[in-house]
């Protein structure tokens, strides 16, 4: 099927749009949503997403109508699956907008009616996609996400930009004193919010740079510094936390993703890898630290001002990997990637000097 685009807006009355599954991805493509919303004012929208993410999309009805948690957990099966998307076909879409590549979404999105579906042609889902959009290797694994996930709505309006996040999406109903006495902090303290966190433990810094890293902080500057996590990181933020008085340093693991928005959002500077959190500090303008190793951050990286980010990665040739480890690369001997065991404390404090000095953070 050729690349067309599409016209007639007026009849275009419920838009279903199929959201990716991580945290970071679905940040990226928020402005791509944002000028979904603007080519259809007054078009209903539904964003299909995973549970924990959609709290980022949960009471935004001026640019999402409807949210829906798709089944899709190990104890989902297929056919339930299916005939959950079968039963979304009385919502009657118009329109289906598919910003994952996987086979999958696509074939869910038809089976829940949608008369036109829109994404890329990957992963042999071309027949299943009634306007399926060229894209070479180099554009998936080199492109800029937020230009990736815009260009599916170059079939709609071909003049369409990604503008910046609207400040709608980190407004939320959850009182900030709350999310700060849960933390342990006061609204007057200088906050510094660090994730060592990652999808995969091979994706992570050391601990023991990060808890050197937050000594040295605390030493340069006056803040409190809080170690974000789940609890079943737990242990690595205590491991972090042995290397800082208690005093300076809080561990943080009792929140939901709404309250971890408005704790970031709060927070002076965001340090972590290169994960979900990261775009989330960075969705509520809080200046960001990045630590990247396999991933890279010309394609993956944060979508905030230039001023507002510092970036310490190695850039090797191989970046983005598959993340396969480790079968393309040696480990080092703590069960690192190179691109990541190479990163030095020295280079990420150097790092936050430059991007506390350019945006004068202490200056009184």
């Amino acid at each position: 099927m050729q690349y067309k685009a599409i016209s007639n807006k007026e009849e275009i009355f419920h838009v279903a749009v199929w959201m990716p599954s991580w945290i970071g991805d679905v940040v990226l493509a928020l402005p791509a949503l944002q000028t979904l919303r603007e080519i259809y004012p007054n078009t209903r929208i539904t964003a299909i997403i995973k549970f924990s993410a959609g709290q980022l999309l949960s009471g935004h009805n001026t640019i999402v109508d409807t949210v829906l948690q798709f089944p899709k957990n190990k104890a989902d099966g297929y056919i339930k699956q299916c005939s959950y998307a079968l039963g979304l076909r009385k919502y009657k879409f118009d329109l289906g907008i598919i910003f994952p590549n996987s086979f999958h979404s696509a074939f869910m999105l038809m089976l829940m009616g949608a008369k036109v579906r829109i994404g890329y042609r990957t992963d042999g889902r071309q027949l299943l996609l009634t306007h399926s959009i060229p894209v070479t290797q180099e554009e998936k694994k080199e492109l800029y996400r937020v230009n990736y996930f815009q260009k599916i709505l170059s079939t709609i309006n071909s003049e369409s930009t990604p503008g910046p996040y609207d400040s709608k999406w980190t407004k939320s109903n959850v009182p900030l004193k709350k999310v700060l006495q849960v933390a342990g902090v006061d609204k007057k303290d200088f906050l510094i919010t660090v994730h060592p966190g990652a999808s995969k433990i091979e994706r992570a810094w050391h601990a023991e740079r990060f808890g050197i890293l937050c000594q040295n902080l605390i030493k340069a500057y006056p803040v409190k510094i809080i170690l974000l996590g789940t609890f079943e990181e737990k242990l690595l933020l205590e491991k972090i936390s042995s290397f800082c008085s208690s005093e300076n340093m809080k561990i943080v693991v009792k929140l939901d993703l709404a309250e971890t928005t408005q704790l970031l959002k709060a927070s002076q500077l965001f340090i972590g890898n290169d994960s979900g959190l990261l775009h989330v500090a960075s969705l509520g303008g809080t200046p960001v630290v990045g630590i990247f190793g396999p991933g890279q951050a010309a394609t993956t990286g944060p979508f905030i001002d230039i001023k507002k980010q510092e970036i310490v990665t190695r850039n090797y040739s191989c970046s983005p990997c598959r993340q396969h480890f480790f079968e393309e690369c040696e480990a080092s001997l703590h069960q690192k990637p190179e691109c990541l065991e190479s990163i030095s404390v020295k280079e990420v404090s150097e790092a936050i000097k430059k991007i506390v000095k350019r945006l004068g953070l202490f200056k009184k």
